[in-house]
């Protein structure tokens, strides 16, 4: 049963669906907070929550769960996470303790590390790859 995002503010909703339609029920049992598409934010992010981000974020991001950055979503970012997903744009490096995937409309302008990278048919990557064991 999907719940409805608990109104806290404008720019996160940390339970229930987001916009893009993920269920945290479904996809994990850890709560997730959303940078809707309207917010823009400048500055250093740090916890332990999966985040989508929808809007733009600029400076750095650490978190200890997954990151999505939905098509939407415009990242100018060093990111630091368990996995990382790129539908949106990504200019910065990046590492995930486990998987990056660069998805089809996906780009990542920047170095990624990871211990599996994924880049599917038609995403764009320029940058160096590190596969981490």
């Amino acid at each position: 049963m999907a719940t409805t995002p608990e109104k806290q503010s404008p720019s996160l909703s940390t339970t229930g669906t987001n916009s893009l339609g993920h269920d945290a029920s479904k996809t994990s049992a850890e709560p997730f907070s959303v940078i809707s598409r309207d917010i823009c934010i400048e500055g250093e992010l740090e916890g332990s929550e999966n985040l989508t981000i929808e809007g733009r974020f600029k400076g750095r991001i650490q978190s200890q769960g997954d990151i999505i950055i939905s098509a939407t979503g415009n990242v100018e970012a060093v990111v630091l996470a368990r996995n990382i997903t790129i539908q949106g744009r990504v200019n910065g490096n990046i590492e995930a303790r486990e998987a990056v995937e660069i998805q089809q409309q996906g780009t990542l302008i920047g170095d990624c590390r990871a211990r599996s990278i994924q880049i599917r048919e038609g995403a764009r990557f320029e940058g160096r790859s590190e596969i981490l064991k």
